[in-house]
């Protein structure tokens, strides 16, 4: 009887220790609350919660981390893709020993990041056209409007030629056109194009925020440097009026166009 008590007390001691370690993961489990919301304060989707007892959680994946210098390819991290916003802040990633109980991934709206691009862009054109004694461009609702039809029709078919077979470039058209395609920023399965050729892209500021000026600025020293038509088309003497508008996607991808309008064109 002794010895069967004995075996009694070991295995009670035994899941007690059991117990007691459980206890104790559970203790020093963390957990973290994401909420994503607008940049006017309109919640974008539901939070979601995050657990860990030793590993940290990153903001673009496990596999990658963002970089202010480069494009991050990323796995499944707690920033995600929400249709028609872009992140407007660059989430940091957190070790298990700095994880917050909660943090908040402010986004931007698409059209509202495009305007504001848009913006800056042509102010930066106007700029240097001034420096070679050109004329500034005039603004005419018309043509922004042609902009914004033709940066959305980049996504189906990128070229000078519409999906309707039409083209700005045409001769004798009266307009002229441009255009800068902005690499994909993130994905949530990876980065879907590395390096286009082109210096365009989306840029945040070192305290982490999108920076309007200096993403314009990408694309309008791409296109006052890449080749001599561009220029020499970003610096005529011959459009009266010019338009731009950027078109972004989730992602942070994007793509611009730019037309040039004579004085009396007709479409």
């Amino acid at each position: 009887m002794k010895s069967k008590n004995k075996w009694l007390t070991i295995i009670g001691l035994a899941f007690g220790l059991v117990s007691a370690g459980l206890f104790s993961a559970n203790a020093d489990a963390k957990s973290m609350t994401v909420n994503y919301v607008s940049t006017t304060g309109q919640q974008l989707r539901a939070p979601i919660t995050y657990h860990r007892v030793s590993n940290g959680i990153n903001a673009f994946g496990t596999t990658y981390t963002y970089t202010m210098s480069g494009y991050p390819s990323t796995q499944a991290g707690y920033v995600k893709t929400i249709k028609g916003y872009v992140p407007h802040k660059v989430q940091q990633n957190y070790t298990y020993q700095n994880m917050p109980n909660s943090l908040t991934v402010k986004y931007i709206k698409e059209s509202t990041l495009a305007l504001k691009v848009d913006k800056q862009y042509m102010k930066q054109i106007n700029a240097y056209r001034a420096t070679k004694g050109l004329k500034a461009f005039k603004h005419r609702a018309s043509l922004k409007a042609k902009t914004v039809v033709r940066s959305k029709e980049l996504w189906t078919k990128l070229s000078h030629v519409r999906p309707n077979g039409q083209s700005y470039n045409a001769k004798n058209s009266g307009y002229a056109e441009v255009m800068a395609v902005l690499p994909t920023y993130f994905t949530s399965y990876g980065i879907s194009t590395y390096n286009s050729g082109q210096g365009a892209t989306i840029v945040y500021n070192s305290n982490g925020y999108v920076s309007y000026k200096k993403t314009a600025q990408t694309a309008s020293h791409e296109l006052l440097t890449c080749d001599a038509e561009h220029r020499d088309t970003e610096l005529n003497n011959w459009a009266t009026y010019s338009d731009v508008a950027f078109s972004f996607h989730a992602d942070g991808s994007a793509k611009m166009a730019q037309l040039f309008e004579l004085k009396g064109a007709k479409e």
